[in-house]
């Protein structure tokens, strides 16, 4: 046997999750615990008695790493372990982030930048330390949201930062067909995690439950499906998919302000 292939065979296959102390971040690592092609799974997240609650709900290995990924330090130290363990990176999920409605000047700029640099920076950032350690066959998961597909008052610095991840998602995914690896975004409705269950989300999850909401299961299930297939995009229920379609056929100022007379 070539001493490549020795190698290449010793080397773990791993599965990076952030977080993934609940919600849809959980969901994935429960769905890619049941994946043939993973031997072991890295859980990021803040919350360490989450994480250890997940590991052991896991049959594969797992290694926990409790982390505020908009941290600097925090980044460095994932950069650091994959230098380490030099792992083989089959799947990235980067699913943490952030968010809260409500009028852009009223809102405090600390927690606009807090969200930049978790739903932006820290994001590009991972998937630029994961990308050496992917090879073909290789996936990447970047969670969005529908709320790339449209400009939303009130809801203006998070809609922005997701029609980020989705345009650099789809643009990294063209980049890097050549070392065929996936890159998909992955837009979902507003799903019931506690993302919305904050008490300045109230009311905006009581106008979503009446609107319907995601099922993380579902979501997380079609992203898999999706990247499996090479797909750049995964949008999981027909008001996403409407919403899509609608949001490149209407002009975006009629669009906003459909938006705003619905609140």
């Amino acid at each position: 046997m070539p001493q490549e292939t020795a190698v290449q065979i010793m080397r773990k296959r791993i599965a990076l999750v952030t977080g993934a102390s609940s919600g849809l971040g959980r969901e994935f690592a429960l769905q890619i615990d049941k994946l043939p092609e993973i031997d072991e799974i890295w859980l990021v997240a803040r919350r360490e008695e989450r994480q250890i609650e997940l590991s052991a709900r896991l049959t594969k290995p797992a290694r926990i790493f409790a982390l505020d990924r908009a941290n600097e330090e925090s980044l460095a130290v994932i950069e650091e372990e994959l230098e380490a363990q030099n792992p083989i990176m089959r799947l990235l999920v980067n699913n943490a982030g952030m968010g809260s409605p409500g009028p852009f000047e009223k809102t405090d700029i600390s927690y606009n930048d807090q969200l930049l640099k978790l739903n932006v920076l820290a994001l590009v950032r991972l998937t630029h330390i994961s990308l050496p350690y992917c090879e073909a066959g290789s996936r990447i998961l970047q969670i969005s949201s529908v709320a790339a597909f449209i400009p939303q008052p009130n809801f203006s610095v998070y809609s922005a930062s997701k029609a980020f991840v989705m345009y650099f998602s789809r643009s990294l995914h063209q980049e890097l067909k050549p070392r065929k690896i996936t890159v998909t975004s992955v837009c979902p409705n507003p799903m019931e995690t506690e993302f919305f269950k904050h008490k300045e989300n109230t009311r905006l999850i009581d106008r979503l439950k009446s609107k319907g909401t995601e099922k993380i299961e579902k979501v997380a299930a079609q992203a898999l499906h999706r990247s499996a297939r090479g797909k750049d995009m995964s949008v999981s229920c027909f008001s996403a998919r409407l919403i899509r379609i609608l949001a490149k056929i209407l002009p975006q100022h009629l669009i906003i302000k459909i938006i705003g007379r619905m609140g």
